[in-house]
């Protein structure tokens, strides 16, 4: 927790630079020193959870700093339950160790107590199942009735310790790097929990880059190229400041699942990505001045998206470029019947009659599908945006893997649909017509590799793409280059005579931003990570 809320301001100013020589929209954000993530994947909306280790410190947070108030210990861990009812609060404030010795001692006579954590960092009692009476009698202290206690115990194998709710009380582990284990898995920093009515979810506070230690492996392997994984660092870094709200109306700012970005904490750290995290400490992407919102799929199929054929929002750095190349076999296939249709259009209401035909109306340059139909015998479905992939997901093979494919061997070619009729080139031609291949829309979009020969291969297919072009490529890949992405209206009925509809796609994911798999082969041929970036996120900067 040693690391500093960065402000550009303050980084500017230690550098000596004279504020009038930069832009001040430059000076719009700062990156936050912690996050808020919740343990969905471990523990969302239970009553209890188990933590391990044999001691946990107790105190509160605020701005990433841990204030200590205490500790608890245990020889086998420790058992959370979310709690409520009725309590009887002793009244005095005490610290840690006569809190304890208090409730031992009522205890002796036959009380059932607790040793209690406040909101203010100090200690009382609470007592459960007596009157007023009898634990003032008992305690001769003063005491409070609490008719609507709710909170958490926290129950190990010397003494049950109570922290209310509104005492805000956080945890840290002792174990190595001063972990804390809850339900099997490790994390850095400090935990808490979010209790919403009658369940809690945890909540791990965490320093921006710990918390980046546990997402960037868990979201690209870590035996990729150094110089993907720093984009991909950097990427994530930047999407997480964009997402500090998603989560507030629950207690914590992110998730630790796909609606945010996979987190797996110290047990899903890795060497090689911790090494990346380290290597572009503070470094986020920006558009004029203001982080980006990073968004990244797995594979595009050679062409990335614009965000408003996916969405519905223009975003002027998210627009669609040719892939250089990305790496692997990227394809995947999908079989539909006829009958899968019907009881798909049944489970979802549809009143078009039965099944006869899917039609593509329209294709992008890139050659994926941005519109088709279902074909009913009284209507038709009309599927656009992200419903083209995830509207079969109640069938059995589930939702489409991504928009770049064909059924039954008809509609647009990866990367080089040129809107005549369905019509598309070959992937290894290198003419420059229009739509033309993937290479010679890389070649005129300014594109050069940077080994000579060829990159690797989609689909099977070898790309081309002729070096030696002048101009820097950092240069070229900072510009807008979706002059020529067009989207295209056509009539492709895709029925064939046995009722079956194969898709072949390539790619996988949404094709906004970053493509994993080309960021791989881009740092193969020698691309570094800030033009890595720059090339998928069109006119951005790279700060920090």
């Amino acid at each position: 927790m040693n690391r500093k809320i960065k402000s550009l301001v303050t980084m500017a100013l230690s550098l000596g630079l004279a504020m009038t020589a930069m832009p001040q929209s430059v000076f719009a954000y700062t990156v936050p020193e912690v996050v808020h993530v919740g343990l969905e994947s471990v523990c969302k909306n239970k009553t209890s959870a188990t933590l391990g280790g044999s001691k946990l410190l107790v105190g509160t947070e605020r701005d990433g700093d841990f204030r200590e108030d205490g500790e608890i210990s245990s020889s086998s861990g420790f058992s959370v339950s979310l709690v409520s009812g009725e309590y009887i609060a002793i009244d005095e404030e005490m610290d840690q160790n006569e809190a304890s010795d208090l409730a031992n001692s009522l205890n002796r006579m036959g009380l059932r107590t607790y040793p209690t954590y406040l909101s203010n960092g100090g200690w009382t009692v609470y007592v459960a199942g007596s009157s007023l009476s009898e634990v003032e009698s008992a305690s001769r202290y003063n005491a409070t009735r609490i008719r609507d206690f709710s909170g958490i115990c926290m129950e190990g194998s010397k003494e049950s310790t109570l922290f209310p709710k509104e005492s805000n009380a956080v945890f840290m582990g002792t174990e190595k790097e001063d972990t804390f284990v809850i339900n099997g898995k490790n994390y850095r920093g400090m935990l808490s929990f979010a209790i919403n009515g009658a369940a809690m979810t945890a909540v791990n506070v965490v320093d921006l880059e710990d918390y980046l230690y546990g997402v960037v492996p868990s979201e690209m392997p870590q035996s990729y190229e150094m110089e993907a994984l720093k984009a991909q660092t950097i990427a994530a870094r930047t999407y997480a400041m964009t997402k500090l709200s998603a989560h507030t109306s629950y207690g914590y700012q992110l998730c630790d699942s796909t609606n945010c970005q996979v987190y797996k904490g110290y047990s899903g750290e890795a060497a090689r990505t911790s090494k990346a995290v380290d290597e572009t400490e503070g470094e986020v992407a920006c558009y004029n001045g203001k982080p980006i919102e990073a968004v990244f799929s797995a594979s595009t199929g050679g062409y990335t998206e614009n965000s408003e054929n996916v969405w519905y929002n223009v975003v002027p750095y998210l627009r669609a470029v040719p892939e250089i190349a990305e790496d692997g076999n990227n394809s995947w296939t999908v079989t539909l019947t006829l009958d899968d249709l019907d009881a798909l259009l049944a489970k979802k209401g549809e009143s078009i009659g039965s099944a006869q035909d899917i039609v593509i109306t329209k294709l992008s340059t890139g050659g994926r599908v941005q519109e088709m139909q279902i074909v009913g015998s009284r209507g038709t479905k009309t599927l656009t945006k992200e419903d083209i992939r995830t509207y079969f997901s109640a069938t059995s093979s589930g939702s489409l893997p991504g928009k770049m494919f064909t059924i039954n061997g008809k509609g647009g070619e990866i990367g080089v649909y040129n809107g005549e009729s369905g019509k598309s080139q070959s992937n290894n031609e290198t003419s420059s017509t229009k739509g033309g291949s993937l290479a010679s829309a890389a070649a005129k979009n300014g594109i050069v590799a940077k080994t000579e020969g060829a990159l690797s291969s989609i689909d099977g297919k070898t790309i081309n793409v002729v070096s030696g072009s002048s101009g820097s490529s950092s240069n070229n890949t900072n510009s807008n280059r979706s002059d020529d992405y067009e989207v295209y209206t056509v009539n492709i009925s895709t029925v064939d005579g046995n009722g079956h509809f194969v898709f072949e796609g390539v790619g996988r994911g949404h094709g906004v931003g970053l493509s994993q798999k080309g960021a791989q082969s881009m740092a193969k041929l020698g691309y570094t990570y800030d033009e890595i970036l720059k090339h998928y996120y069109t006119g951005i900067t790279i700060e920090g």
